[in-house]
């Protein structure tokens, strides 16, 4: 049965038993739904990725390259939206024909931290345009957000970090698309994104990712993170709660 509070309507008439009846119906729906986002494996995922590399919050960063899954946040419904828009798009773009040039959900290595490569699955790779391409599906004020001053540094690398992974692969790159698309509105409220591919943007966050990694390994995590300050980020999932435990009661 799911964990997640349900709120369930009364109707007129109905009697003890058919209450109770569905209730259990709708927890075990919820159920199914919870199981299914906990056991996906991108909830799964230890190990870091392109997706992450350029996460503003250095202590984040430090964690996630030493392997500490991210506190309990409860169920994630909003990356469960993104994941299935993403798959949708994939079917569209997967059945295009060959002459359109697309090349859908490829893996590639962006470089490698210490001795491990660092791979993913790019969105989109337009062969015609040599163009990287990532889908972003945002609610309206985080689209609003990005229109106004464009995506967060995190987006903007990993445009990058896939773009270096296509020219590893052997493919001419020039540009990096993000394309928001919204979560609640109508299509015509997207926005695309895009700049020039700059390999230098990749290989910047790559060496503070293995400079980090280095320390970790030289002197420890805890000290690693003792070198860094708490972020402002109220979504990051560690430095809120680490400034709490860390302000005195009185």
């Amino acid at each position: 049965m799911g964990s997640t509070p349900i709120t369930l309507a009364k109707p007129d008439g109905a009697t003890q038993q058919q209450a109770f009846q569905a209730d259990l119906t709708a927890a075990g729906i919820m159920g199914v739904i919870e199981d299914n986002i906990l056991n996906h494996p991108r909830s799964k995922q230890v190990r870091i990725g392109p997706s992450e590399i350029g996460m503003d919050c250095t202590r984040r960063l430090i964690r996630k390259l030493n392997g500490q899954p991210e506190p309990e946040r409860g169920i994630a419904w909003k990356p469960t939206v993104g994941t299935a828009c993403h798959s949708q798009m994939e079917e569209w773009f997967g059945h295009q024909p060959e002459t359109a040039g697309y090349l859908v959900e490829k893996r590639v290595t962006v470089g490698a931290i210490g001795e491990t490569p660092i791979t993913g699955s790019t969105d989109l790779f337009s062969i015609t345009d040599k163009t990287v391409i990532d889908w972003k599906f945002v609610g309206p004020s985080m689209l609003k957000k990005y229109k106004a001053s464009g995506p967060s540094n995190q987006y903007r690398v990993q445009a990058h970090l896939y773009g270096t992974g296509w020219v590893n692969a052997g493919y001419a790159v020039e540009q990096v698309m993000i394309v928001f698309l919204p979560r609640d509105g109508e299509i015509t409220d997207s926005y695309f994104w895009w700049e020039p591919y700059d390999q230098a943007v990749a290989e910047k966050a790559m060496n503070k990712a293995n400079q980090l990694h280095t320390l970790i390994k030289t002197i420890g995590v805890e000290a690693t993170l003792a070198m860094f300050p708490l972020c402002n980020n109220r979504f990051c999932p560690w430095c809120p709660a680490d400034r709490q435990a860390s302000t005195p009661m009185f």
